[in-house]
């Protein structure tokens, strides 16, 4: 059975939670709504003991264009820009020490914010044709907030090159890179990333996951 919060659906199957980014008009756009649902779904999981893994996904072709860049551009007072980037920088805090494996199923472009939370999941699986980049700095826009993820998750200078260029990597770079361990067809994604966490966690619960 599924139930629908708006900008995230939910779903669970076997012990493994599917959280759906679910605004595919903005491409799963980062928004402050997005970001405050996805924060609060993944807090209530992360207190129930059913829950084993989490798989985060979206709605359309895109998993996550990244941050709105109109409300990024547009002229608001300061307080609103920083309160978001406060709310952005407190999702990857909570996913940096998440205690259950969390699985990204990439199923279209991850942009921004987007390949932050996907470099920042400790398993990925990408569709064939999803595509990873930072186009925001093109705009003179540096990602701060993901660059902890991001430079965990990739060599320091393919990052590097990312975050200066703003060139954008295919699904079969991003899995030679080592950002996703797997490119499959878009009719397997799900399939790939439910097996991928149940063989994570096993028979039975792992302990907890930290951060080395």
């Amino acid at each position: 059975m599924a139930s629908s919060v708006n900008e995230v659906i939910e779903s669970r199957r076997d012990g493994v939670l599917t959280l759906r980014l679910n605004q595919p008009e903005v491409r799963n756009a980062l928004g402050p709504a997005m970001v405050r649902a996805l924060y609060a779904a993944l807090l209530r999981a992360r207190e129930d003991a059913s829950v084993a893994a989490v798989i985060i996904t979206a709605t359309g072709d895109a998993f996550s264009a990244g941050a709105d860049l109109r409300e990024f551009l547009a002229d608001r007072p300061p307080v609103e820009h920083a309160l978001e980037r406060r709310q952005l920088g407190a999702l990857f805090l909570l996913i940096e020490t998440y205690p259950r494996t969390l699985i990204a199923a990439v199923n279209g472009d991850a942009l921004g914010a987007g390949l932050g939370l996907v470099a920042a999941c400790h398993l990925a699986v990408a569709v064939k044709t999803a595509r990873f980049g930072l186009p925001g700095v093109r705009l003179g826009i540096m990602p701060m907030t993901i660059m902890p993820a991001l430079f965990l998750a990739l060599p320091r200078k393919l990052g590097m090159e990312l975050m200066l260029t703003g060139r954008w990597l295919t699904a079969e770079e991003a899995r030679s890179a080592g950002l996703v361990n797997r490119t499959v067809e878009a009719r397997s994604l799900e399939t790939t990333a439910l097996s991928l966490a149940k063989a994570a966690n096993g028979a039975a619960s792992l302990p907890r996951l930290t951060r080395l």
